[in-house]
């Protein structure tokens, strides 16, 4: 029962990763042929990370309040394999805005939504991992990443999202032959409860990291096209990059629940954070796409340590009732990081190099990784009085 439901689980994470592959590589080349500049791109790319920020949390607060994760699942994956296709009609500027809103506003919470989902069933089958669950996603943006920087370079940008719709509606199958349909509320969340979550220390400090830290992944998973084409690359560079960064998740991935175990959520998040500042710095200096491409290696710990470490923590910090909202809200901070270094990197390459914007970026993960540090500390003192209370009631 449990393989069988872990292989379903894993087909979904192919899909919606494999979907993910057709979208945001490539998101550069297509305003390319659409005549945008490097400041428009920077504002699309920051309209991208803005629908996010507003659709996510609305679409967590409708999960949590009104429905189950299974059917708001399909919704979504439904409806972003349908709206995809407005940006293959859009042409210019504002129409290019309209239809990525448009297209965000289905697709942005499906990722939160499925990790939301996931640990539920988790919670109900102990032998299941996140982490093994999560590297089969990686796998699938791997292989479909490869296989479209060739499909691009042939076919035109279009053909990638041909390719979203119909791998997005096989995860649609996959995520309706499982039978587990979620858990019956006994309670429902207000807007209160939501405002009590975003109030809470820990949590809000939590969210500034995943702020910071996205400022950095946000502008490089934009503009890493631009480092390849300084450094003598093309599109086919491109979708060699992402099966590299993609395939080097999986090993850290797999042994993630052990690495938790062993050194704890913060303290790999830590690791991960500050390896993510070594990581971009190296960019910064390359004059070669093939160190370029070599460096990406270092994505299999730095984003798959970031990952799979604030999930878990956002997971021990939350209420049960409120798992979805959680989640989107990481999402949703996740998109604004998204925005400020999308619009800021779009501006700064107006007016600088790629290479200064790889070392602005190092420094972005500097400060999350000071703030990290910070909320280690607050959660120490957290844990030595919670013990000291222990200890106090057991005298009494």
């Amino acid at each position: 029962m449990e393989k069988n439901l872990s292989a379903k689980l894993s087909l979904i994470y192919i899909a919606i990763y494999g979907a993910l592959a057709c979208f945001f590589p490539f998101l550069i080349y297509y305003f390319q042929s659409k005549g945008l500049s490097y400041t428009e791109m920077g504002i699309v790319f920051a309209v991208v990370s803005i629908t996010g920020v507003i659709a996510q949390p609305i679409w967590g607060f409708v999960t949590d309040k009104y429905s189950n994760k299974r059917t708001i699942l399909i919704i979504t994956m439904i409806l972003s394999s349908l709206a995809v296709y407005s940006l293959v009609f859009a042409y210019g500027f504002y129409f290019s805005i309209l239809s990525i809103i448009l297209l965000l506003i289905f697709q942005s919470p499906v990722t939160p939504v499925a990790d939301a989902y996931s640990y539920e069933i988790i919670e109900h089958h102990q032998k299941l991992q996140y982490g093994r669950i999560r590297l089969m996603g990686s796998f699938g943006y791997a292989m479909i990443a490869l296989f479209l920087g060739y499909l691009v370079k042939y076919y035109g940008i279009n053909s990638c999202y041909v390719v979203y719709s119909i791998v997005m509606l096989f995860g649609v199958f996959f995520v309706f032959s499982i039978e587990y349909k979620g858990e019956k509320k006994c309670t429902k969340i207000s807007l209160h409860d939501i405002i009590n979550l975003i109030r809470d220390k820990k949590f809000s400090l939590l969210m500034l990291t995943i702020i910071f830290i996205n400022i950095a992944i946000g502008s490089n998973g934009s503009y890493i096209p631009v480092l390849i084409d300084k450094t003598g690359g093309d599109v086919t560079q491109l979708g060699m990059v992402w099966f590299i960064v993609a395939i080097s998740e999986l090993p850290a991935l797999f042994f993630s629940v052990k690495l938790l175990q062993k050194y704890g959520e913060l303290n790999l998040y830590i690791l991960g954070i500050a390896l993510f500042a070594v990581r971009y710095f190296l960019d910064s200096l390359c004059n070669s796409y093939i160190p370029v491409i070599v460096i990406q290696l270092m994505q299999g710990i730095t984003f798959t340590f970031y990952l799979v470490a604030s999930l878990q923590y956002l997971n021990q910090i939350t209420s049960a009732n409120m798992k979805t909202s959680a989640i989107t809200l990481h999402a949703a901070a996740t998109s604004i990081g998204g925005v400020i270094g999308n619009m800021g990197g779009g501006m700064l390459l107006e007016h600088t190099s790629i290479f200064i914007l790889y070392k602005i970026l190092a420094l972005a993960c500097v400060t999350c990784l000071c703030l990290l540090i910070v909320l280690k500390n607050i959660d120490s003192l957290e844990d030595k009085g919670m013990s000291f209370a222990d200890i106090s009631c057991n005298r009494k």
